[in-house]
């Protein structure tokens, strides 16, 4: 399930640090429409992949030192959710909010319109992916609890990739652990980025991926995202 929402703004710039704002607008109407399913997304201590990603697209926007300037104050945000129920549930409570406005601190946001798109088929074993929002490559050491983020342009960063990747499938197909393991991912193209994350600068990748698994495995990867921190604004990708 894949949708679009555009939301309106009361002020034409807001912190590079983004993220935090727009999922913090989900997470309001999620909770007022199905408290429930909120407690179990984000409620309980436990970390739980949430099948979802989103991207923003900003427009004709200007990056200052530590602010983005939108001059006319809209922001469309595209989500996509493998789960069906789950997109429901989401879309259901976005449109709840529709013509509300939601402040995160002094930024006023208000949900004008919400438009679902048309999803591609994959009914290939191979699939041609372009980032929606930067893909981002984590290791994190769970003794130390750092994290470190790595380019797609390293073969380091890919073999990562690679293994995130089919850890990621195999927590919602177990019964396709034998079949990650003949996944194949080609970068096409990379360009490395680092975006203001909770108050720490990622490094990220916008890029062009050819990737070969199942066509379930695929379509999966398309609709929920690909890679780490994919459920706070990265990782979104469409079929080219």
């Amino acid at each position: 399930m894949r949708f679009t929402v555009t939301i309106q703004l009361n002020q034409s710039e807001i912190p590079k640090d983004r993220s935090r704002i727009f999922l913090s607008l989900i997470k309001f109407w999620m909770e007022k429409e199905n408290p429930e399913l909120f407690y179990k997304l984000y409620g309980s201590k436990a970390t739980i992949r949430k099948n979802f990603t989103y991207s923003l697209f900003l427009g004709k926007c200007n990056f200052k030192r530590e602010t983005i300037e939108i001059p006319n104050k809209q922001i469309v945000l595209n989500l996509s959710c493998y789960d069906l129920e789950l997109g429901i549930h989401i879309y259901n409570a976005l449109l709840k909010g529709k013509n509300h406005s939601y402040f995160y601190k002094d930024i006023s946001m208000c949900i004008t319109n919400i438009k679902l798109q048309k999803e591609k088929l994959i009914s290939t074993d191979v699939a041609f992916f372009q980032t929606m929002s930067p893909c981002v490559v984590r290791e994190h050491n769970e003794e130390t609890n750092r994290d470190w983020f790595y380019s797609l342009s390293e073969s380091k960063g890919q073999q990562l990739f690679l293994q995130n990747l089919q850890i990621q499938i195999v927590d919602t197909f177990p019964e396709a652990k034998d079949e990650v393991q003949a996944m194949e991912i080609r970068v096409l193209k990379n360009k490395e980025v680092k975006v203001k994350h909770y108050g720490i600068e990622v490094l990220a990748n916008i890029c062009e991926l050819e990737i070969k698994a199942k066509s379930y495995i695929l379509d999966y990867l398309s609709k929920a995202g690909i890679g780490s921190l994919k459920s706070t604004g990265f990782g979104m990708m469409k079929v080219k």
